[in-house]
């Protein structure tokens, strides 16, 4: 058995900076604001298909904010009620990968904070959260790309099953939104127990990771349906250089569910069910990491 995944020639990573003020001049803005090391990137974009700007009054905008969210709602309803929208889209060969839509966030970010506005990622439909520019050569897919965050179910009291119940629940449903700018399938776990989600947020992060290298390549990939993600694996997709488990590989089976997006199982192998699996087969960091700071020299 395989999975086929087919890498499109060209992708496409657009944002959004919901603002009330006139924009002006947008590449004086971007100069200006950006670090010396993305101004230069930039300059050498602009005003080419890897990185448009334009403007709009928010009723004749071609983007819809109305569902956009975010951690902080005040910001969020800044974003839906702001008068004026300006985008940022960036149309790239897949061999940019993932250096441009780095590059087009940034320029977001940039605009954002020239005309106080809110810059949304139209991929997630959440406002971006504020973060260092860091540097131009360094990307972390944990970076706020893939769109995929544990629910609040414990929090709001909608789940009632016992906190120690392998399979108390199916309550908990984790899908990514932003791989397919990296020209790749999305992924998603489904009917995992709340005990659980955060080791299958992390088999998700994982395996988005495993997959990443692929979106640099157009064309068709046969990949086996049993894909082994390792400790280098869940390494890299906070940036970190060392392993972060000793043991070895983890198996996971991946299940086409849609022309773009795949499903993330238990091993054929393995006789129990996918909470069991969550519980039983995954090492121990992999219920404990919710989140970590990326080393300073961080691989892409």
């Amino acid at each position: 058995m395989s999975i086929t995944i087919t890498v499109p020639e060209e992708t496409t990573a657009c944002f959004v900076v919901a603002t009330d003020k006139d924009p002006g001049s947008l590449a004086a803005t971007i100069r200006r604001q950006l670090p010396a090391s993305f101004a230069a990137a930039v300059s050498m974009c602009l005003g080419t298909s890897r990185l448009v700007t334009s403007s709009h009054r928010a009723a004749d905008s071609p983007w819809d904010l109305s569902g956009v969210t975010g951690a902080d709602e005040d910001e969020a309803a800044r974003a839906r009620q702001a008068t004026r929208h300006v985008g940022i889209t960036s149309v790239l060969p897949v061999g940019d990968l993932p250096s441009g839509p780095h590059i087009a966030r940034a320029t977001a970010r940039a605009i954002a904070e020239s005309l106080c506005g809110i810059p949304v990622d139209l991929a997630l439909n959440k406002v971006l959260p504020v973060t260092p520019f860091g540097r131009f050569e360094e990307f972390v897919l944990a970076d706020h790309w893939l769109g995929a965050s544990l629910p609040p179910y414990r929090d709001s009291g909608r789940c009632q099953a016992e906190e120690d119940a392998i399979d108390g629940c199916t309550c908990v449903r984790l899908t990514t939104r932003g791989l397919h700018r990296f020209g790749l399938p999305e992924l998603e776990v489904t009917d995992v127990a709340c005990p659980q989600d955060l080791a299958a947020l992390n088999v998700l992060r994982t395996t988005a990771q495993r997959l990443l290298p692929l979106g640099r390549h157009p064309g068709e990939h046969t990949l086996p349906s049993e894909l082994m993600l390792t400790s280098t694996d869940f390494s890299h997709f906070w940036g970190h250089r060392d392993p972060m488990w000793d043991d070895g590989p983890i198996p996971v089976r991946l299940v086409q569910v849609g022309p773009n997006r795949l499903s993330i199982r238990p091993p054929a192998s393995f006789p129990g069910t996918l909470n069991e699996w969550l519980w039983d087969e995954l090492p121990p960091i992999l219920h404990e990491l919710l989140s970590s700071e990326p080393d300073h020299a961080s691989p892409t």
